[in-house]
């Protein structure tokens, strides 16, 4: 298809755009026009049209109190614009509303959004660091923690992605981060379904999170150390969309969007809660994996975690913690690769990236590009990967508490055979026994004699299952 180049009308009209920045063979090529599905889907208010990336540079239009902006186009799609104002906030606006500009796009002046920030958020303080404006009713305490492992993983996420070979820079905008105080003003705010604790929004370019939960935590180290994870989870998610890493309004694949958050968001960190580094276990996933592993020999891996993981459209919490797993262990045996895939999803344009699934629900360009990346063998990897995760060594966030040491023993031509493991759940024990009576054969399955034995804490249960593995032999 061809397009006739028509004259701008005088001032430099929004048919400017078009002429200014796109030839007719760019046009005509395939590669620069796109069909999404509906953009309602990313939360824009646009009908489906032509995606055009190649529409590029800044724009004049009025904002919502009257006054002249400058924004800078992110996206165009059919006849409206996806706009970028200096507050970080992405918008739409019809062809007709904007005309080009040669005035340079500028992030909003720090203190002029903090005085924003404060007219839209009556009560609350705010403060602003190198990169960042914390908009707060918590306690100081939290808040200053929070600006400091945010500030301290910019740079650390930043140099991580150079060395990937990704294209990076600094934020342009001031970034946002909204802290409540309770639960309940959090869920009043965002009205989102229960478990989502925090998120970013990359519409609004903003992180949300609260501080004090509205039922008392099991367990508050417990809590505090989920706290320092998701915090810096949300804060890789916000920091990646605004250094260049991740452009905003792509998707990429579940697996990996999430992973790599996870992969940069340890439970532990250094003094004074500065980040100290990408690919630190994290002590959370690991514990949700426990059963899994425990579960499993290499040799039994059928590649089913990975093919599972690669392909899912959503992730549950095991989900989350499977896509740590898989980046955690490519990120550490399959460098090499691992940078050229991260490099290649970060070329992911706006409104780009899988949506198709097949008919068990999966995204299967997705395992496709994974594919390409990592190859085919998915139980091969699988066994890597179990035996890399167990290598690791990490902190059990319930160690202190009451633990289970579950045995199973058979007797074959007079000789003891058994083995024993340690978990933190009757439930999880009375599943591997199962799991391992199911591997033996019908004779030995009749004989098998399964023990539980409870201890008051982790250390005492391993103490306890090698003194019983020892009497055995």
């Amino acid at each position: 298809m061809r397009y006739r180049q028509r004259r701008a009308p005088r001032g430099g009209g929004v048919l400017a755009i078009l002429i200014l920045t796109i030839s007719a063979s760019t046009l005509s090529a395939q590669a620069t026009r796109v069909k999404v599905p509906d953009p309602r889907a990313f939360g824009l208010d646009i009908s489906p049209g032509l995606v055009l990336y190649d529409v590029k540079g800044n724009v004049e239009y009025r904002n919502d109190d009257g006054e002249t902006e400058i924004g800078k186009i992110h996206v165009a799609i059919g006849n409206s614009l996806v706009v970028e104002r200096p507050d970080g906030k992405l918008i739409t606006k019809k062809l007709s509303e904007v005309k080009k500009t040669e005035k340079p796009f500028e992030g909003m002046d720090r203190k002029d959004l903090e005085k924003k920030l404060k007219a839209e958020h009556p009560g609350f303080r705010t403060f602003a660091s190198r990169h960042f404006i914390f908009v707060y009713n918590t306690s100081n305490e939290f808040a200053q923690g929070t600006m400091r492992i945010m500030e301290s993983m910019l740079p650390g996420v930043s140099a991580h992605a150079k060395r990937q070979k990704i294209d990076v820079h600094d934020p342009e905008v001031p970034l946002v981060v909204i802290m409540f105080a309770t639960e309940a003003e959090y869920k009043k705010f965002a009205q989102l379904p229960d478990g989502v604790v925090a998120f970013y929004d990359t519409l609004e370019n903003h992180v949300v999170m609260y501080e004090k939960p509205t039922e008392t935590p099991f367990k508050w180290e417990l809590y505090y150390r989920q706290a320092i994870s998701t915090i810096s989870h949300e804060g890789a998610h916000q920091i990646l969309h605004n250094i260049g890493v991740q452009q905003r309004l792509s998707r990429w694949p579940m697996w990996i969007s999430e992973g790599i958050a996870e992969y940069y968001a340890p439970t532990d960190f250094g003094k004074r809660n500065r980040w100290k580094g990408a690919g630190d276990i994290n002590d959370m996933r690991m514990f949700e994996l426990e059963s899994y592993l425990k579960a499993r020999d290499a040799t039994q891996a059928d590649g089913k975690m990975i093919d599972d993981t690669v392909g899912a459209q959503r992730l549950t919490s095991t989900g989350y913690a499977s896509a740590w797993a898989l980046t955690h262990f490519l990120a550490s045996r399959h460098k090499l690769d691992f940078d050229k895939f991260m490099k290649r999803v970060s070329e992911t344009r706006p409104l780009e990236g899988a949506l198709a699934t097949d008919d068990e629900g999966k995204v299967t360009s997705n395992r496709e590009l994974f594919q390409e990346f990592f190859g085919a063998d998915s139980a091969g990897l699988e066994r890597e990967m179990i035996q890399h995760l167990k290598q690791q060594p990490y902190d059990h966030p319930l160690k202190e508490f009451q633990h289970y040491v579950a045995t199973v023993k058979i007797n074959i031509n007079n000789r003891i055979f058994g083995t024993a493991n340690v978990f933190h759940s009757h439930q999880l024990a009375n599943k591997w026994q199962q799991e391992q009576i199911r591997k033996l054969d019908a004779a030995q399955q009749r004989q098998a004699q399964v023990d539980m034995i409870i201890v008051p804490n982790r250390s005492a249960a391993e103490r306890a299952a090698s003194q019983w593995l020892r009497s055995i032999n």
